[in-house]
């Protein structure tokens, strides 16, 4: 059988190696620094690259350091002269490789962690090297292993690269079919279903970036891929049937469990060891659809979860459909006809005048109790709810005006 372009690779770096006794011996001494090599690459990762600053759990982690022990390994092989030479070399690479495009991980960031994994074994052997008493033989050495460095990181990278978008390309086209499908209301194949393992009942999350604040421009497409894999990562299949896609700027998750599967997205996406929602800490709001039992009300699912992102903030960045106030969400949606429905005499209340309005109605109409929020006389809310009654030709003591006048204020906030 003829040898792979892998299995020359591996055929020429060990015999470049045997004849350099010095630059064997500083890759063999790598063994005893394992656990250096690994904070001083992943710290360099979460310095440069938003998808490790952005990964919080301990999953993606755990295979990045696994990942790592196995480079390191497969290296001093190749020195040792201990690589194996039949079947594929780098057959963990591939298997890498495949993990990370299930995992919603960019090629862009596997590659930009080898580049930095490439730096701190290249700093490593020069601190090594220059050390040397010997500097004409640590001066060769170095030379040596610098040629082997590039050598060896581009073709790892070569065979990520193949095996990720190979498998990336694969599962990407099944999860956009099945995606379209189950949006559209459409009962899709069950072996599809199968694999991703929905069931009924299902819920719909739908996730989008939050504005930039500060002058800042948002890394749209980071936030999205980082939340993407976060609801991945927050709903163990274990526990959860769950589809994530990326389309559109937003990213949709159609999510299934034995029962009410969008409380239980909720309180997983909710649970975090810093004390900070999920979604605060990457940027983004989620919102969260009722739960259905039938296919054919999964639009239905998707307008839900789309109107409760609309009500987050980056004070409550995750919302549940059911959480919405009913209220708020009428005025949030009135169109310019409701608008003109807003008593003229609205419009000239005061400040004063409009916080003792909403503490009034807090306060279920009782004057003590909001002159007591307010830190005011009775007869200074007394005075102000005339005053309101005399601007606006309502009367705020009864039911029925206080609600017309505090929708009227909330409404006045909107633009038009």
């Amino acid at each position: 059988m003829a040898e792979t372009v892998s299995q020359a690779l591996v055929r020429q770096w060990r015999e470049r190696l045997r004849g350099v006794p010095l630059a064997r011996g500083v890759v063999a001494g790598l063994d005893r620094r394992s656990a250096e090599i690994w904070r001083r690459t992943v710290d360099l990762l979460r310095q440069e690259s938003p998808e490790y600053r952005n990964s919080i759990d301990e999953e993606f982690t755990n295979e990045s350091r696994s990942h790592c022990g196995e480079l390191l390994r497969s290296i001093i092989a190749i020195a040792a002269g201990r690589a194996r030479m039949q079947g594929d070399p780098f057959h963990f690479v591939r298997t890498h490789a495949e993990w990370r495009a299930r995992h919603r991980v960019p090629l862009v960031a596997s590659l930009h962690a080898y580049r930095l994994a490439h730096k701190t074994y290249s700093d490593i052997t020069q601190e090594v090297l220059l050390r040397h008493s010997q500097r004409e033989q640590a001066l060769h050495a170095l030379g040596v292993l610098s040629t082997f460095w590039i050598e060896f990181f581009d073709h790892v990278g070569a065979v990520l690269a193949e095996a990720h978008v190979s498998d990336e390309a694969e599962d990407g086209r099944e999860s956009a079919e099945l995606m379209r499908s189950l949006l559209r209301g459409e009962l899709p194949q069950p072996a599809s279903m199968r694999l991703c393992g929905l069931t009924l009942p299902m819920a719909i999350a739908v996730a989008r970036p939050f504005a930039a604040r500060d002058g800042k421009p948002a890394d749209v497409e980071v936030t999205l891929r980082s939340v993407a894999r976060l609801l991945l990562q927050s709903l163990p299949a274990s526990a959860f049937g769950r589809m994530v896609e990326i389309q559109g700027g937003e990213v949709v998750a159609v999510v299934s469990r034995p029962s009410e599967p969008a409380r239980a997205l909720v309180a997983a996406l909710r649970r975090n060891r810093s004390g900070r929602t999920a979604g605060k800490a990457l940027g983004a709001g989620l919102g969260i659809s009722l739960d259905t039992a039938e296919i054919a009300r999964l639009p239905e699912c998707l307008e839900e979860a789309r109107a409760a992102l609309d009500f987050t903030s980056s004070a409550r960045p995750v919302l549940h459909f059911a959480e919405i106030d009913l209220a708020e969400f009428l005025v949030r949606h009135a169109g310019p006809v409701a608008r003109r429905l807003i008593p003229a005499g609205v419009v000239k209340l005061e400040t004063d005048l409009v916080r003792t309005m909403r503490a009034f109605a807090e306060c279920s109409l009782n004057v003590k109790q909001t002159a007591t929020r307010l830190s005011v006389h009775t007869n200074t809310v007394y005075f102000r709810l005339n005053r309101i009654h005399q601007l606006t030709g309502i009367d705020p003591r009864t039911f029925a005006g206080a609600s017309s006048l505090t929708a009227a204020l909330r409404l006045r906030e909107f633009p038009a």
